[in-house]
């Protein structure tokens, strides 16, 4: 199944369009912020073979593909903004069944929102202070030396002006002025607000009010609460703005309002949150290689409910704040390695040659970081490699944190970002990381290859729906067969003066030109989709069959008005049971076609599809294997 036909059947099984709020991407997930969760098909979205697996966490339904997300979420727009799906993207009407996020999930969603987009120059910077590291180490630069200098300037840079970065991630979470938004972090980083911290002096006042003096470099608390009081002042400043000078006093009246509650109340909020987490990596420094293993065992079940994310920005705040982390990116360099050594062992020891080439290509795909095909295509799957994994981890973390291994940049981790354990103790470092790698894999691999695994068949590999590459078995299925739901005319799908169709992109199946303004069920089934617009109805059969009727041409654009539903979702239907009705006068009047496509959305799956063409009735055989 290519990612286009993918994208329409994980459109189709999400609700379509309208269910969507939102969509966006990581390196493995399609993350989508759906209004009605009862309208998702999740069983069928996981069964689909570029599909490695669901995750429903925190208001947020994440589809986990693998490496090849970004092809997918780029077709996936690209079939949302199609005509066939219902007008304009992702509606934003609220729908009753919404699930709302509690408090804990809206601070995580504002922390990953504010802090991810900034994580490749962060990224960038980091490896420049390895590369400084490695050169001071290898004796051609000295710390003394401007080259040097200069080059830490550039690694120290992004986290000195954190603020600024922050600002703009915050105020474009937040829907507010990004002008305005920098403007909040300029104050917090001007020279002279900066030099007076510096200087030792404590506090001053802003009209009689104590103000608590800090250096906000590499902070990002106060600018968030700032920027997220700004998106509640700048609507009121807007209304309270005379259009005639609206363009200098709205922004006047912003900084007025937000600068000094962010200097007042905001910065020492900040500077709490700071002295917390000043204890915790305290904590950690005392718990050392506990806290490594600790974190590498809990890390695959973080994963699991899609809330890894959540760490950034404690990542983050910890390499503003020391320059290093000796735990967090420890630890999951250490479950990447032991993902890998467990989905190789599977490819090595597996009789399943399907698995055997999953298992291999998952497995390399999780010495470069990316974990998900590991996970949930093979170890979770066979339960006992997981277990492996997460004894491997632990007992490789506590090696690691034993041999004070520590991340001296924030990258993902994995074969090809060793030398950010490099820091000012020299290249021994990079030995101590090396053989950690070494103790996760092959710790992991033999737990995997001693513990064993339940081999899957050829056969239930098959029913699973998936195969190695995300191919789909073609043989051994059966098509339900398709009676004609209308009366009129049935002709080829070549022939529909709708290229969506007449190509068969979409699958592949027959056209009608309808006698009768009347739909009737093709066959027992489950009433799967409805459109917005009443014009199309999807069905799925016991036996899996997919069929999606589509009364008309660009009737879309008619908004439901010659349409009468007579079933919803959910619906258990028999075969001729009364769909839809339509005035098939007034589609024409309106001047479009009313020719109606009847489309096995699932055609890939089958071998051979036959039809049935010429005049036809209700009942009459028009689809078959």
């Amino acid at each position: 199944m290519d990612h286009r036909t993918t994208a329409k059947e994980i459109l189709r099984y999400l609700g379509g369009n309208g269910n969507i709020e939102s969509a966006s991407h990581c390196v493995t997930r399609l993350r989508l912020s759906v209004k009605d969760m009862s309208k998702v098909d999740d069983q069928g979205i996981k069964n689909l073979p570029d599909v490695n697996g669901t995750v429903n966490q925190g208001g947020q339904y994440q589809i986990i593909i693998g490496p090849k997300v970004e092809q997918l979420y780029k077709e996936f727009m690209a079939v949302s903004r199609s005509e066939e799906a219902e007008g304009a993207v992702f509606k934003t009407e609220q729908t009753s069944g919404r699930a709302e996020k509690n408090v804990f999930n809206r601070i995580i969603d504002v922390l990953i929102s504010c802090f991810v987009p900034v994580i490749p120059v962060i990224a960038g910077s980091g490896m420049i202070k390895v590369l400084c590291s490695i050169l001071m180490n290898a004796g051609v630069l000295t710390a003394d030396s401007s080259t040097y200098q200069i080059l830490n300037i550039m690694g120290d840079a992004v986290y000195y002006f954190l603020p600024f970065f922050v600002a703009y991630t915050a105020a474009k979470k937040f829907n507010t002025d990004l002008f305005a938004a920098m403007v909040m972090a300029g104050i917090l980083l001007h020279p002279n607000l900066t030099a007076l911290a510096a200087d030792g002096v404590t506090s001053t006042s802003f009209i009689g009010i104590p103000l608590q003096l800090v250096s906000y470099s590499a902070q990002a608390v106060p600018i968030i609460l700032a920027v997220w009081l700004m998106s509640y002042v700048e609507p009121l400043a807007d209304r309270f703005s005379p259009s005639i000078v609206k363009v200098f006093l709205k922004p006047m009246l912003i900084i007025l309002i937000v600068a000094p509650v962010m200097l007042i109340v905001f910065g020492p909020l900040g500077t709490i949150a700071g002295d917390y987490f000043a204890k915790l990596l305290d904590v950690m420094n005392t718990w050392g290689w506990i806290a490594v293993s600790i974190n590498a065992l809990i890390f695959p079940f973080l994963v699991l409910t899609g809330m890894h994310n959540a760490l950034i920005p404690l990542i983050v705040t910890m390499f503003a704040t020391n320059g290093f982390d000796p735990v967090l990116i420890v630890s999951g360099l250490m479950v990447n390695i032991a993902q890998a050594g467990a989905a190789f062992a599977v490819a090595l020891k597996s009789r399943n040659i399907k698995m055997k080439g999953t298992g291999l290509s998952a497995g390399v795909a999780a010495l470069f970081g990316i974990t998900e095909p590991a996970l949930y295509g093979v170890n979770l799957r066979l339960k006992r490699p997981f277990i492996a994994v997460l004894i491997g981890s632990a007992i490789s973390g506590a090696f690691a944190g034993l041999m004070g291994v520590t991340a001296y940049s924030f990258v993902s981790p994995n074969v090809l970002s060793l030398p950010i354990f490099i820091g000012d103790d020299g290249f021994d470092a990079l030995l101590w990381v090396v053989l950690s790698v070494i103790v996760a894999f092959a710790v992991t691999f033999t737990l995997t290859w001693v513990l064993g695994f339940k081999d899957p068949s050829d056969e239930a590999w098959a029913a699973s729906g998936k195969a190695a590459g995300g191919e789909t078995e073609l043989s051994g299925m059966n098509l339900e067969i398709v009676a004609s739901p209308l009366k009129g005319e049935a002709i080829p799908m070549t022939e529909v003066k709708d290229q969506a169709f007449a190509s068969e992109s979409m699958g592949k199946g027959i056209a009608i030109i309808p006698a009768e303004g009347k739909v009737v069920a093709p066959f027992d089934a489950t009433v799967a989709v409805i459109s917005n617009s009443k014009h199309a109805i999807a069905l799925v059969s016991g036996s899996g069959t997919e069929v999606l009727i589509h009364v008309g041409i660009d009737t879309v654009k008619l908004k439901g008005d010659p349409f009468e539903l007579h079933v919803q979702v959910g619906d258990e239907v028999k075969k001729g049971e009364l769909l839809m009705t339509f005035d098939l006068e007034k589609i024409l009047d309106f001047g479009f076609d009313p020719t109606t496509s009847v489309v096995i959305t699932n055609s890939d799956r089958y071998a051979e599809i036959k039809s049935q063409l010429g005049n036809v009735n209700f009942g009459d055989v028009v689809l078959s294997a």
